[in-house]
């Protein structure tokens, strides 16, 4: 019996033993895991601070916090890689190493900071993601997520929207620069600059030549892709040429649709992020190209009336 007793507090011991350094093993690990984890998720104490929105298709950002607070562009993919892409890709032989990434306005950020990225959306679910910098965080309609990255080499950094968000989807890339911090203050400077210019009165009385000038500029970069340059539409995008709505002497329905967006089949996103200008600009020009040459313009001052 003592045999017997002595054999069964040995196996006690051994389970004990095996059951007590286990556990001891995986708190260990998972302590600096935790640690790591909640540091991957704390997005307080940024030194500047990024609103990123998505839309149908691409991206605007606004400068919340930190060095180049007030800032606020959208970013589209280059028009010549659109074309590219149209025209069935590069050529055989043809290296772009940067296809189908490479943007008009592409989101500076200054090297050895943190940066915080506050997502949303103003339509559909997309994601924004930076696999060089680890992150990866959805932008939906109505909410707020937030994440952040910090790198100390200056440089170009590319990512995608990283959810299925519509027939563009292919074409909403991310381009993240990272510049040293005397080339990053420059560029604050030269985009406040440019914004302190861009800033017109909305009380000014423009001409229809001056207003479809630059209309067919803002076209060309936010409307071109979905209405095409001749303004037909394609699938389910309907054509601006030739349309009711452009054509009616009610200006205020184009306003409404362009500053609120329109559902349905091929849904048109709402355009608020645009100056009370450019919305004015865009429309006069839709009302003056292609057959319809309806002699209407709308003023910046409509815009700004109809935003209330």
């Amino acid at each position: 019996m003592g045999h017997k007793a002595a054999n069964f507090h040995e196996s006690v011991t051994v389970e004990v033993i095996w059951t007590i350094v286990p556990f001891v093993i995986v708190i260990l690990m998972a302590l600096p895991a935790t640690k790591v984890v909640v540091a991957m998720k704390d997005t307080t104490n940024a030194d500047v601070t990024i609103k990123a929105t998505g839309m149908q298709w691409k991206w605007g950002y606004d400068y919340l916090k930190g060095e180049g607070e007030g800032i606020s562009f959208i970013s589209t993919l280059d028009s010549s890689q659109r074309a590219m892409s149209d025209a069935g890709g590069p050529k055989a032989g043809e290296v772009v190493n940067d296809y189908l990434l490479k943007v008009d306005n592409p989101l500076v950020v200054p090297a050895g900071k943190k940066i915080r990225i506050i997502t949303t959306a103003t339509d559909v679910i997309h994601a924004f993601m930076v696999p060089s910098f680890g992150i990866k965080q959805d932008a939906i309609p109505g909410f707020v997520r937030d994440t952040w990255f910090k790198t100390d080499a200056p440089g170009d950094y590319y990512g995608q929207c990283a959810e299925l968000c519509g027939k563009e989807h292919a074409y909403m890339p991310i381009h993240v620069k990272v510049l040293a911090a005397q080339d990053y203050a420059a560029w604050v400077a030269a985009e406040q600059k440019k914004m302190a210019a861009l800033a017109d009165d909305p009380n000014k009385v423009w001409t229809v030549e001056d207003l479809s000038k630059r209309g067919e500029k803002v076209y060309a970069s936010n409307c071109a892709a979905c209405h095409q340059a001749n303004g037909k539409g394609a699938g389910p995008i309907k054509p601006l040429d030739g349309s009711a709505v452009v054509l009616d002497a009610d200006t205020t329905k184009e306003i409404m649709v362009v500053l609120n967006g329109q559902g349905g089949a091929g849904a048109m996103p709402a355009w608020k992020q645009l100056s009370d200008t450019d919305i004015a600009a865009v429309i006069t020009y839709t009302k003056n190209n292609w057959s319809n040459k309806t002699g209407q313009l709308v003023q910046p001052a409509e815009v700004v009336a109809a935003r209330k």
